[in-house]
């Protein structure tokens, strides 16, 4: 097989090639969608905001510090935009650019572990291939980056491990350095994990024990060091609410047990029914026998995704807060194993089940739309034209019909990709407006632009920001009871809000959908003669539930 394929023309190479296809699939969504509510439109209000106000040391988000993430992703977006100008998909294209990054990371990673060329690529179809990697390769979010820096801390640790001592201290403690800088001390926790087992899956260690440890002690005295060399500039700028914020409340409010409050807070079999979804299709697509993935165990390849994946997610098990990319960066421990196991002949690929299910959750997606009509938590999908379905069901048809030709992971890998491309096209680009901040943000703008006074009812959570471009924050009123003190302050003042206990009976002048429900402005004193709809008045909406992760 080798050598068909270093026959094989540059071209055809390139076409077969993971990072090429996996590539194209995932660019569609960096420049088609729109930054989605409430998690992207947050982080590029927060750049936004750092471009604006030149403050690059402490975060801001409406005016006020932001201390529920470290400065880095911020950092990145606004490097992009000194070369792409001011653009949303600026962002995903940084982020795309660590998945990328991350792959080629696993590659090489396999490759040092002993695995051959065909087991280097089946790791990266498996990491591309895996339905939370490939609908977060491509998204703002903190846990990709973050997962390129495990990667590259792992590399670190295994030159520690076979003895490049400088090198791996280097790698691994500029590695952790950027990780907590990326999302904080939870870096730490990935990196000690992997750290402390190298006795077990490295088999190099014998008689330098002692020198691995001192060596990764140093890699985490750096990483630490590079850390606080931001964190404690920042928290002497930005006071000792924020310094309080940056090193106690962000990481113990979410390490909270099962029994105390935290934020997400899940119980701790949570992850046992979340993780396998995650790695979705491969639990349907990978047969094996356990006898034979036993007499794999001595490979130090194998232990290394044991060590790297288990204790993780037994960790995260057991700490209150959980959310599903929590876990991302332990999704490549996963690939090298499968990748190596599938090498050695201990598993085996089979799609048809796969297929199968896609077939019928395409007429299932197909269906939604009407069943949205009367059922108020399918309303995000209302909007979506079924024929995004039958398309999902005919690709699970050319699956079904390759299936039995396929013995590789490469095309459950593209039709997986290919789904997440698909649903978020349906989802999010499908139904216009819902997710759209543009054309309200641009209301907003041009009230403050012109003098008049805007306030929001309920926490915006910064969707408004980037959208519209806003200069100024825009102040925030928790209560509806506030709002007759701030009319007679300002009484040609709008009102804005996308809460449903918030909706006054007057008519809007403005309004549109925003995901299950819908976004308006109102004339504040039209809306206090109006007042708020009795029917809605004590309704709970799930917005108040949205909280940084």
């Amino acid at each position: 097989m080798s050598l068909l394929q270093s026959a094989a023309p540059a071209w055809r190479r390139l076409l077969d090639h993971p990072l090429f296809l996996g590539t194209l699939l995932l660019l569609p969504v960096v420049w088609l969608l729109v930054p989605v509510p409430i998690d992207e439109t947050r982080y590029l209000a927060v750049a936004w905001e750092m471009r604006q106000t030149g403050e690059f040391l402490v975060p801001h988000l409406n005016g006020d510090t932001y201390a529920h993430k470290p400065p880095f992703l911020f950092w990145m977006i606004n490097a992009g935009w000194l070369v792409t100008g001011v653009h949303a998909w600026t962002g995903r294209a940084m982020t795309l650019l660590c998945s990328i990054a991350s792959l080629l990371l696993l590659q090489r990673l396999t490759l040092r572990m002993g695995g051959s060329q065909t087991a280097a690529r089946n790791a990266m179809w498996i990491l591309l291939g895996a339905i939370y990697f490939a609908a977060f390769a491509n998204a703002i979010m903190f846990d990709v980056p973050l997962t390129t820096c495990v990667l590259l801390a792992v590399h670190g640790l295994l030159d520690l491990a076979v003895g490049r001592t400088r090198r791996g201290i280097v790698l691994a403690g500029v590695a952790t350095g950027l990780g907590i800088l990326v999302k904080g001390p939870v870096m730490l926790l990935f990196v000690a994990i992997v750290a402390l087992g190298a006795p077990w899956w490295s088999d190099r260690l014998a008689g330098r024990r002692a020198r691995y440890f001192g060596a990764f002690a140093l890699a985490f005295l750096l990483g630490a060091a590079i850390a606080l060399a931001w964190a404690i500039p920042a928290a002497l700028h930005g006071g000792p609410e924020y310094a309080r914020a940056i090193f106690l409340n962000q990481t113990f409010d979410r390490i909270e047990g099962v029994v105390g409050a935290s934020t997400h807070s899940r119980p701790w079999w949570w992850y046992g029914v979340v993780f396998p979804a995650m790695l979705l299709p491969w639990p349907l697509v990978i047969r094996g026998r356990w006898r034979e993935l036993r007499a794999l165990l001595p490979e130090p390849a194998l232990r290394l995704a044991l060590v790297w994946v288990v204790p993780t997610f037994l960790a995260f098990s057991f700490i209150g807060g959980k959310q599903p990319h929590y876990l991302l960066p332990a999704i490549p421990g996963v690939a090298l194993g499968l990748a190596f196991a599938l090498d050695r002949g201990a598993l085996r690929v089979r799609s048809g089940l796969f297929a199968l299910l896609l077939v019928a959750f395409g007429f299932v997606f197909a269906a939604a739309p009407y069943f949205a009509a009367t059922r108020e938590r399918l309303a995000y999908v209302g909007d979506a034209t079924p024929a995004w379905g039958f398309v999902l069901a005919g690709l699970g048809v050319l699956l079904l019909v390759f299936a039995r030709r396929a013995r590789t992971p490469a095309l459950p890998a593209l039709a997986m990709i290919t789904v997440a491309l698909l649903i978020k096209l349906a989802v999010v680009e499908g139904p216009g407006q819902r997710y759209d901040m543009s054309a309200i943000g641009e209301r907003i703008a041009q009230a403050q632009q012109r003098g008049q006074a805007v306030v929001h009812l309920g926490w915006h959570h910064g969707v408004y920001e980037f959208a519209g471009r806003l200069t100024q924050p825009l102040p925030v009123l928790m209560e509806a009871k506030e709002l007759d003190a701030w009319a007679q302050r300002n009484p040609d003042g709008l009102v804005v809000s996308f809460y449903r206990r918030f909706r006054f009976r007057a008519t809007p002048v403005f309004s549109q959908p925003f995901r299950g429900g819908e976004m308006s402005i109102w004339n504040v004193r039209e809306a206090l003669a109006s007042g708020i709809d009795p029917a809605v008045a004590h309704t709970r909406d799930p917005a108040e539930d949205f909280s940084d992760d």
